[in-house]
């Protein structure tokens, strides 16, 4: 069966952590959305597969469950863009120092994620691991709901940070040796943006 990928192909996974790049499969200028990746069920699938949290195999089973299971995949692909809204506001506002919102959405989602989880060995010693998931068409929400989780109470929370372009609104953990990082990705961002200031600085030099 498989899945084209088509334009997730060119979705670049620039955030550091998975609930990140979740994230960043939308792009805002404020609070309007000026791209979406994620229009249906069967694109949280294909970002699934690119981001390998869904194997091929996994991809096409699912959406083979979802065309006999119609309505539980379109609510299942609302609940994806409602975690989604609720995990970016919660990291903008640490990315800006703000207080943070309501975490009611993702621990609902940790509630339901969580009992998936089983300890395996590992050749240094023991791993998280995910139980077998058979048809369950959620799961792809499993491991960024945990990745959330984890990021949010670990010491990385205090390295998040909000692309500074006004048209991007992506989510990145900034690794920088010195916390600079300002852009999710210099060569586009960066460079739109200090173009859009040379412009504005020259024009203002001629009127």
């Amino acid at each position: 069966m498989g899945i084209e990928l088509g334009h997730l192909q060119t979705l670049e996974p620039l955030g550091e952590r998975l609930c990140l790049d979740f994230c960043n499969t939308v792009e805002r200028e404020g609070e309007v959305i000026v791209q979406e990746w994620l229009t249906s069920y069967t694109n949280l699938v294909a970002w699934s597969q690119s981001t390998q949290i869904l194997t091929a195999e996994q991809g096409d089973l699912l959406l083979q469950a979802a065309t006999q299971q119609p309505a539980a995949a379109a609510e299942v692909f609302r609940t994806a863009i409602a975690l989604r809204a609720a995990l970016y506001e919660i990291f903008s506002a640490v990315a800006a120092r703000q207080p943070v919102p309501s975490l009611a959405t993702l621990n609902h989602q940790l509630v339901l994620a969580l009992p998936h989880l089983q300890l395996q060995t590992a050749p240094a010693g023991f791993a998280w691991s995910w139980a077998e998931p058979g048809l369950a068409l959620d799961q792809m929400l499993w491991p960024v709901t945990c990745s959330a989780a984890e990021l949010l109470t670990s010491p990385d929370q205090s390295r998040i940070r909000e692309c500074a372009a006004p048209d991007c609104g992506w989510l990145f953990l900034d690794l920088s040796r010195n916390r600079s990082r300002r852009w999710c990705d210099m060569e586009t961002c960066g460079n739109r943006t200090k173009a859009r200031r040379h412009y504005a600085r020259s024009k203002q030099a001629q009127d």
